[in-house]
This record gives structure tokens, sequence and C-alpha cells, in this order.
């Protein structure tokens, strides 16, 4: 999983460096989380910038390219280049700050900062085709989040509050396993439910009530992410309509989910079948995502992504229909495409529970 030779590898012609400076692709370059730092790659060496707070650790931790103290970047980055006699550099648009920008176009003397996109491009697919090693870390954090799921359910009751459920879940995500002590998961009851990311308040759970739960553990940096929705006592039989009718769209997309399949396309299976049900204007969102080192990567299942699914993507498929004011339900898996179809990482049940 050496990810700096896979980019020195898929450099295209003309590109001579490539500097990275947000946390999420320093972190899949190097395998060490800092808040601060850079990674400059040509096509021979690469260099991990990185400030005395985080020096030592990175020094044992990273083997993949040379470590060096930060203290003055850009200079530090001019003076790499010049040793590689290099004249262009390639930043990542998607992250870099016009400061930043701005810094590397004045700092960096005589060289040409590319900043067409392309880095972000190659990247980005780069990313979206994961290896077995990194499949293997999101199926653990999945595994911690199944089990978190089924401990969850016997804590789920009238009378306790959403925050409660909150702070319930990321203490067990902790206990079983999980990097993230902060990730920012979704719990919603009643009316809150039809807030597509409505986040744990004070309200107490009651009967009748639908408790959707959007979160997911991280292992090694990988992360998983699962929404289920259930009820709480009796509930109406618009609640199972709806229910059933989220559960069947969900359905619809997996049965056509291969390589090859075009993204807008999975989206609109499920879709049209929540309109044809006559939700229109109630799924607003897109219908998934891909997840990496980020919750929220690309390609993604919407009504314009025009993408072509490739093997090895992890993707979410989470159809969903709000009710302003009055309740919703969202049904999210995490898959792996693979050749043929998919496979699904979440093993907690997808039909409704009633607790």
């Amino acid at each position: 999983m050496d990810h700096i030779r896979k980019i020195q590898s898929h450099m295209p012609e003309g590109m001579q460096a490539a500097v990275f400076t947000d946390p999420a692709n320093r972190f899949w370059l190097t395998g060490m989380h800092s808040s601060a730092g850079a990674v400059v790659i040509t096509r021979n060496r690469a260099r991990l910038l990185i400030d005395f707070r985080y020096y030592e650790a990175a020094c044992s931790k990273v083997r993949n390219c040379e470590v060096v103290e930060e203290r003055d970047r850009c200079a530090q980055i001019l003076a790499f280049l010049q040793e590689e006699k290099i004249h262009s550099v390639s930043i990542h648009t998607g992250y870099v700050t016009m400061a930043e920008y701005q810094a590397f176009c004045g700092k960096l003397t005589g060289m040409e900062v590319d900043a067409s996109g392309q880095l972000a491009q190659l990247i980005e697919e780069l990313r979206a085709k994961e290896d077995e090693e990194e499949i293997a870390c999101h199926r653990k954090a999945q595994e911690i989040t199944d089990h978190t799921f089924s401990h969850i359910l016997n804590y789920i009751r009238p009378g306790v509050t959403e925050t409660d459920i909150s702070h319930e879940i990321g203490y067990t995500l902790t206990r079983l396993g999980s990097d993230d002590k902060n990730f920012n998961f979704i719990v919603a009851s009643g009316p809150n439910s039809s807030l597509p990311h409505g986040f744990a308040g004070n309200r107490m759970i009651q009967n009748g009530d639908f408790v959707t739960m959007d979160f997911g553990a991280v292992y090694h940096g990988y992360l998983a992410d699962m929404t289920r929705t259930v009820a709480v006592g009796k509930i109406s039989d618009e609640q199972k309509k709806v229910y059933e009718t989220v559960y069947e769209a969900q359905e619809r997309a997996f049965s056509i989910i291969r390589p090859g399949a075009v993204c807008c396309e999975v989206d609109r299976a499920a879709r049209d079948y929540i309109y044809g049900k006559g939700y229109r204007g109630c799924f607003s969102h897109g219908l998934g995502h891909s997840v990496g080192v980020e919750v929220h990567e690309n390609p993604r299942f919407n009504e314009t992504c025009t993408d072509l699914l490739h093997s090895n993507t992890v993707i979410t498929v989470e159809p969903g229909i709000y009710l302003a004011g009055r309740f919703g339900v969202r049904i999210e898996d995490m898959i792996v495409v693979r050749e043929g179809g998919f496979e699904d990482l979440a093993h907690s049940p997808r039909e409704l529970i009633v607790l």
C-alpha cells in the first residue's frame, strides 16, 4: 500500500512534481496523521515536511519517503525541487487555499505552479480504486460498526434522549477499537428524523418514533458509514409504507451495481422508484458517495455524476424519504464494487426493526 510509488507510476507526461498540504492526502500518502505538514513528490523522490510536534513520531513511522523537520515550508520545497532540477510543481486545487496558492506563486522562485486541476483528478482516480489491504480496513471498521448497532438496539427506549444514544454509540465505537473518538454521526428521532443531517439533541425518544442513526467506525484511518432507521413501539401504516419504499429503492439500486455502471443511472433506479410511489421532492440528496480516508469522496451516486463504476471502489447506497416536520427514513450500506456486482460490507439487518 505504497501510495507514493502509486502516484509516481501514474504521473502524466509533463507533471514533474506534486505537493500535498491537506491532512487526508498526507495520511493517504504516508500513513501519518498530523494537523500540519506537506508532502512533495517527484518521479524519483518524496519528502515529508513536518513540524516539531510530529517529527519524532514521523521518523519512526513513515517509511516510504524522507522525513524533514519543517521550518520554512516554501523555502524547503524550493530547495528540494531545485535539487531535483524541477521547474514545475502541481498543487491539489481542491484543497489548497488562495493564500497558500499565492504563497507558492510568490516564493517558489523560478517554478511554474500548475493549478490546472490535473493533480486533483489523478489523486481522485487513484484513491477511488482501493487495494485489498485498504478494503480490509473498511471491512474491520464496518465490523465494529455492526457490533455497535447490535449493542445500541438494547439501549434505545422511551425516555432516553438522542444525545444519550449518540454518546453511547461514540463510547461503544471507541471501546470496540475505532480510531476516531470524534466521528460526527447523526441521531435523529420522531419529527427530527425528517432532517437528513439532524444531529442529536435533548429530545426524548417516544413510542411511535422512528430513530435514524448514521455513524461509522474508523480503522487504521479507513472509515465505515452506515445508516439504520428503527421504530420504537407501535408505528403507523404510513410509516411502514415509507420504510418499505426506501428498502425497495435500495434493492433496485443494488440490482444494477457492477463495474461499468453509470453512477447517475444507479441513482435513478432508486430515485424513480421513490418518486413513482408518490414521494417526489422527499428525496433530495444523492444516493451515495465513495468512502476512503474521508467519509465523502468521489465518485458519487447522484443525478449528475456520469462516472463509470470500477472494481474495488468503496461506495455507499443510501436512499431516504423525509416528510418535513413528521418523520424520515434512511437506509445506508457501504459496499465494494466487485466483478459481476458488489460485496456488501454491512451485515446489520436492513429489514424494519421495531423495538
